[in-house]
C-alpha cells in the first residue's frame, strides 16, 4: 500500500505540472499573437500615454519619478501624476538592448500576465485545491479581457499580477507561520498597489483570509495580528508618499494633470447628480462586461457565486468541496475569498464608477476571482451530473463537461477578441509616421486624431508638439472643440506663435470640420498651406505667425 501511494503521487506531481504547463503556454500563444501590433486598437490613447512615459525615460530623463508625456508645452517637461510606472520603466531599459518597438511593451504586459496566472494557481490551490487550481489557471488564460489587457501596453497586468501573488503570499504565511512569506506578501503588495492604486479592492479578501485562518489556527493570536498589521501600514506608507507625490507633479506641471481625474463622485461638475442622471453607469458597465466577457463566463460566475450558499454541492463537501468545513488535523483554508474579492469592488464603484466604466481594463483586477469562481461552477456542474451516469463513466462524463466549457469560453472569447484588435486608430498611426517622415526631429507639430485628446499622432510622429484643441488651461475640454470657433482660432494662434510648424489631421475629422466648424477650418486653410493629402489624412506646413500677432 506504502509503495502504490508513492508511485500515485509521485505520478500525480508530474502530471498536474504538465497541465499547468501547457495552461502557460496556451495562454502566452494568446497573448503574444500579433503582439507586433501598433497601438490601434480599442485601448490606443492610454497605451499610446504609456509608451510615451517609457520613450521619455528612454530619451529625456531616467528618473522614474517623473514620468513624461509629449503632447504638452514642447518647451517644458510634460509630467503628470501617475501611477508608479513599473511597465514603462521596464520598458524603456529593454530599449537599451533591443531597440524601441511597440512589442517590447506588450511583451513585458503580457509576461505579467503569464504570471499572474501561475500566481493564481498557487493561491487556489492553497485556499481552495489543485483541481480547482488548475481550471481556475485555465479560464484566466482564456478569458478574451484578460488576453487583451495582458497584451496591451499597460499597468493592469503588472498590477494584477502582484497584487494575486500578494494573496498568494499572505496566505502561505498563515498557513505555514513563515515569516518571509509574510515579508513577500508585503513587498509585492506594495508594489502591486505603485503600480496601480485599484489594487486596493483586494483588500477585503486578504482581511477576510487573515481573520478566518488565524481563528482556525491560533484563534486569532494579537501577536500575530500585530506583525501582519506592522507590515501592511509599512506596505501601504510608500504607497501613500507616491500618491502624494503624484498629485504634487499634477498640481505643478502643465497640463496640471493627475490620471483619472474627472471621473470620480467628487469631481467638480460631474459628480453624483449627474452619475444618478446615467444611472450610475449601470448600463454602460453590463454593455462592457457582454463585451469583455463571453457569455459561459456571464453564467457562471453568479453560479459560482451563488452555489455555497444553496449547498448545491452539498454531499460532495465530506470530499472534494472548497467550502467544506475545516476540521482538526486538515489545513486552514479560506474558501469564501473570491467572494470577498469580487466585494471590494462595490466601495471602488460607489465613488469611482465612471473610471472604472469608461476605462474598461480597470475591470482587470476582478479576473482572477471571475476566474476561480467559475471554475468552481464548472466542477460544481460537472460533479453533479456526473453523479447520475454510471460510476464507470462518471470521470469521462466529468471531463468532457470541462473541457466542453473551456472550448466554449474559447470560441466565444476568440469571436470578441477579433473585434478588440480592430484597427480603430489606424490613420492615426499611418499620419504619425507620414509627420516623421517629412519633418526634422525638432519641428514641432499639433494633431487631431480619430478621437479627439488621442496623441496617437504625435507619438508616431517621433515630434513633440500639441493635440488640438490643448489641454487646459487652454481650453476647456481637450476631446471636444468649443462650439464657438473664435475660441479655436484663438488657441491655434497661441500655437502657431510659439513655433507650431505642421498641423495633421485625420480624414475624419476633416470631415467634420468642414460640416460643424466651417470657421475653424478656413482659417486653417487660409494660415497653412496643405503639404501632403491621403484618403486617411491631411498634412497642412503652418505659415509662420507675423511678428506681434
Amino acid at each position: 500500500m506504502k509503495f502504490h501511494f508513492k508511485c500515485r503521487t509521485a505520478y500525480l506531481i508530474p502530471r498536474n505540472a504538465l497541465l499547468l504547463a501547457g495552461i502557460l503556454v496556451l495562454a502566452a500563444v494568446l497573448r503574444f499573437n500579433n503582439i507586433t501590433q501598433p497601438f490601434i486598437d480599442g485601448f490606443d490613447w492610454r497605451q499610446v500615454s504609456t509608451a510615451m512615459m517609457a520613450s521619455n525615460f528612454y530619451h529625456r530623463n531616467w528618473n522614474i519619478l517623473y514620468p513624461e508625456v509629449s503632447w504638452t508645452n514642447p518647451t517644458a517637461p510634460g509630467y503628470q501624476g501617475r501611477e508608479f510606472q513599473t511597465v514603462s520603466y521596464i520598458a524603456a531599459l529593454l530599449y537599451l538592448l533591443v531597440g524601441e518597438h511597440d512589442w517590447v511593451g506588450r511583451s513585458v504586459a503580457a509576461s505579467f500576465g503569464l504570471w499572474g496566472i501561475f500566481a493564481l494557481y498557487q493561491l487556489v490551490r492553497r485556499v481552495w485545491d489543485e483541481e480547482h487550481a488548475l481550471l481556475s489557471a485555465a479560464v484566466m488564460a482564456l478569458l478574451p479581457l484578460s488576453i487583451f489587457i495582458d497584451r496591451s501596453f499597460l499597468p493592469d497586468p503588472a498590477m494584477v499580477a502582484l497584487m494575486t501573488t500578494s494573496v498568494w503570499m499572505l496566505i502561505a504565511y498563515l498557513q505555514t507561520d513563515r515569516l518571509h512569506f509574510l515579508l513577500l506578501a508585503g513587498i509585492t503588495g506594495a508594489w502591486g498597489l505603485l503600480s496601480k492604486l485599484p489594487g486596493l479592492i483586494v483588500g477585503f479578501a486578504m482581511v477576510y483570509a487573515t481573520l478566518t485562518i488565524l481563528r482556525f489556527r491560533h484563534r486569532l493570536n494579537r501577536k500575530k495580528l500585530a506583525v501582519i498589521s506592522i507590515v501592511a501600514v509599512l506596505a501601504l506608507l510608500p504607497v501613500v508618499a507616491y500618491y502624494l507625490w503624484a498629485l504634487h507633479l499634477a498640481h505643478s506641471y502643465p497640463p496640471y494633470h493627475m490620471a483619472g481625474e474627472g471621473n470620480w463622485v467628487w469631481s467638480k461638475g460631474k459628480g453624483l447628480k449627474q452619475w444618478w442622471d446615467k444611472s450610475y453607469y449601470l448600463p454602460l458597465l453590463s454593455q462592457k462586461l457582454m463585451l469583455g466577457a463571453p457569455q459561459p463566463v456571464t453564467v457562471l460566475v453568479p453560479l459560482g457565486i451563488i452555489f455555497p450558499f444553496l449547498g448545491f454541492d452539498r454531499e460532495g463537501r465530506s470530499q472534494n468541496s472548497p467550502f467544506r468545513p475545516a476540521t482538526p488535523g486538515s489545513s486552514a483554508k479560506a474558501p469564501w475569498l473570491f467572494h470577498y474579492w469580487l466585494l471590494g469592488i462595490l466601495p471602488y464603484y460607489l465613488i469611482g464608477a465612471k473610471e472604472l466604466v469608461v476605462n474598461q481594463w480597470n475591470l482587470h483586477i476582478t479576473d482572477p476571482a471571475v476566474a476561480a469562481l467559475s471554475s468552481y461552477a464548472i466542477i460544481t456542474i460537472s460533479s453533479f451530473i456526473a453523479k447520475l451516469a454510471r460510476p464507470s463513466g462518471r470521470l469521462v462524463v466529468k471531463v468532457a463537461i470541462i473541457t466542453a466549457s473551456l472550448i466554449t469560453i474559447t470560441l466565444l472569447g476568440a469571436i470578441q477578441l477579433r473585434l478588440m484588435y480592430t484597427p480603430y486608430h489606424e490613420p492615426g498611426y499611418e499620419l504619425g509616421l507620414a509627420l516623421r517622415k517629412i519633418s526634422q526631429p525638432r519641428d514641432l507639430v499639433v494633431t487631431m486624431a480619430t478621437v479627439l485628446g488621442d496623441p496617437i499622432v504625435l507619438y508616431y510622429s517621433q515630434r513633440r508638439g500639441w493635440l488640438f484643441p490643448p489641454p487646459p488651461p487652454a481650453t476647456v475640454n481637450v476631446m471636444a472643440l468649443p462650439e464657438d470657433d473664435r475660441e479655436s482660432i484663438i488657441a491655434f494662434e497661441k500655437l502657431r506663435a510659439e513655433g507650431a510648424v505642421w498641423l495633421g489631421i485625420v480624414a475624419a475629422q476633416h470631415a467634420k470640420l468642414r460640416e460643424k466648424h466651417p470657421l475653424l477650418l478656413a482659417h486653417f486653410q487660409r494660415v497653412c498651406r496643405l503639404y501632403q493629402r491621403n484618403p486617411k489624412w491631411f498634412i497642412y506646413s503652418i505659415l509662420p505667425s507675423a511678428p506681434g500677432n
